[in-house]
């Protein structure tokens, strides 16, 4: 796979080129009806694995940099004078970024490629990610979370695009469901490089400069965009891609690399010499010429997103859009708070030994100080304890993602989609009333495994619910009303958590059940094929 030297590709380049010329194209022998057969005659195996694997991956990154700052907040509050408007601030603004690059990079994606536009998006997260953790200031801070932001927002909508469409569909719904498990592993890595590092009194201080546990902690977390970046560069454009852009011959040859890969077969043999354009809209490769022009761009932008609003999608849109935003506004506007609202409920436990205490009672406790008054004190600014339950909290999706892996393709998105916001609205309502710091830790992660299953349907129903011309725009869209839902959760409950705690709760459980409800009016994709 990734071993493949460029002699082995000019060498492939030249047979497929051979055999695909010297064929009779009215033959319909090696003549494919649609893609999903093209797809299917390459078998599965290595390639398709090594796929999951490299875009779980790329997935996980961005779980990393969303969830890093949650896990810094206690442990930074001090450096960076933070009060509790502005971690809300600080947590909304990747959610900035990434609504603002979701967009950009989504249209990019479908105009120049899924997988050269994926590596640049992961590359400005990774070295934005890696630069933050040297800067002093909040402000300076604030603004390279931005653009952390701006490459996360880019890779999502292309990751998914770029795995979807090298699936058969009678296996796409597990392959998206494992790629959306990755995102539980991305929770798990950050949570366990923060108790691992974080606590610890490692790094240096000087009058100038500091580079102390949470700096080192923010370092580790950049590198996996990093590593992932790199990676991909040995795996090939999405062959749907090419094919849209009228590249059959590459897109065959991308094709019969996979399947040399998964089969042991030279790539010669592959059956498949030509493919019928069934159900998809071909479009003139003209992409490398429109970056002489940024009105050529901005026309393009428009018209790919007024795609999505075409009588035939309108519904759909609305839908994806409305949904994207209740489920992003509930379980980021919460999800995102607990490990500071664990380390305040430990806070608590110690100073008030077998008290009875609900997380919006401890906005009293707590205040909303620029300069918390432990900052001036000796004791640590984080319990380990809070960071265990942090690191608890992002286990606990486990049998959830397992549930979805094995039975997406059987039990369809739309009822896990339902299921899950329904329930995970329940759970937020559940939070407010528990008084005890072991069930507060149970509801939470029965909130988040239940609201992990949500996102993995509704990451399956993303990619599979738009036509491949405007795949990655869709993505890119949807999810920009998701970032809209995420800054104004985090926001809210910045300037509510202290003294209005109700309000931001219920309105998360109000939002969630309604996106539930509103999932029953989507269509089925369930087993059908790509267009």
């Amino acid at each position: 796979m990734s071993q493949n030297n460029a002699s082995e590709m000019d060498a492939l380049s030249t047979r497929s080129r051979t055999n695909y010329n010297t064929m009779d194209h009215n033959d319909d022998e090696g003549e494919c009806e649609d893609y999903d057969e093209a797809i299917t005659a390459t078998g599965y195996g290595m390639f398709h694995y090594w796929l999951i694997i490299v875009g779980g991956f790329a997935n996980a990154s961005d779980a990393i940099e969303i969830l890093c700052v949650s896990i810094l907040m206690p442990a930074a509050e001090c450096d960076l004078h933070m009060s509790s408007e502005d971690k809300g601030w600080l947590s909304a603004m990747v959610f900035v970024g990434m609504m603002v690059g979701g967009y950009v990079w989504g249209v990019l994606g479908d105009m120049y490629g899924r997988r050269n536009v994926l590596i640049v998006a992961l590359l400005v997260n990774g070295v934005a990610g890696l630069t933050s953790s040297f800067v002093q200031s909040y402000e300076s801070f604030l603004g390279l979370r931005f653009l952390s932001g701006l490459g996360v927002g880019g890779s999502i909508p292309l990751v998914w695009a770029y795995v979807c469409e090298f699936q058969p569909s009678h296996r796409r719904g597990g392959a998206l469901s494992v790629l959306a498990a990755f995102w539980m592993v991305g929770n798990v890595m950050v949570a366990g490089f923060g108790l691992a590092i974080i606590p610890y009194d490692i790094g240096f201080v000087s009058p100038s400069f500091t580079y102390n546990s949470w700096r080192i902690f923010l370092t580790l977390c950049a590198m996996p965009a990093l590593i992932v970046c790199i990676v991909l560069i040995w795996l090939p454009e999405s062959p749907m891609f090419l094919l849209l852009k009228g590249r059959q011959e590459e897109s065959i040859m991308v094709l019969s690399k996979v399947y040399s890969q998964n089969t042991k077969k030279p790539p010669h043999t592959y059956p498949v010499r030509s493919i019928k354009m069934t159900g998809l809209k071909g479009q003139t490769d003209s992409g490398h010429n429109c970056w002489s022009s940024f009105s050529t761009l901005f026309i393009n932008m428009w018209r790919q997103t007024n795609g999505l609003f075409s009588r035939s999608l309108i519904r759909v849109t609305v839908l994806m859009l409305t949904i994207n935003f209740a489920i992003q506004f509930g379980y980021y506007g919460l999800w995102l708070w607990f490990p500071e609202l664990f380390n305040r409920l430990q806070q608590y436990y110690n100073e008030h030994p077998g008290a009875k205490v609900s997380v919006c009672d401890l906005g009293q406790f707590h205040g909303n100080k620029t300069q918390p008054s432990h900052c001036s004190s000796d004791e640590p600014q984080v319990d380990p304890q809070a960071l265990v339950n942090s690191l608890i909290t992002a286990i606990a999706p486990l049998p959830a993602n397992l549930w979805t892996i094995f039975y997406m393709d059987k039990l369809g998105r739309k009822f896990f989609l339902v299921f899950s916001m329904i329930f995970s609205g329940l759970a937020a309502f559940t939070i407010y009333f528990v008084k005890n710091g072991v069930h507060n830790l149970i509801v939470s992660c029965v909130f988040g495994a239940v609201a992990t299953i949500g996102f993995n349907a509704l990451d399956c129903l993303g990619a599979e619910l738009f036509p491949t011309h405007l795949r990655t725009t869709a993505l890119a869209v949807t999810l920009l009303s998701a970032r809209v839902g995420a800054i104004a959760g985090t926001v809210s409950f910045g300037y509510l958590i202290d003294m209005y705690c109700a309000i931001p709760m219920f309105l998360v459980a109000f939002l969630l059940i309604c996106g539930g409800l509103l999932g029953l009016f989507l269509p089925n994709t369930t087993r059908t094929a790509l267009t």
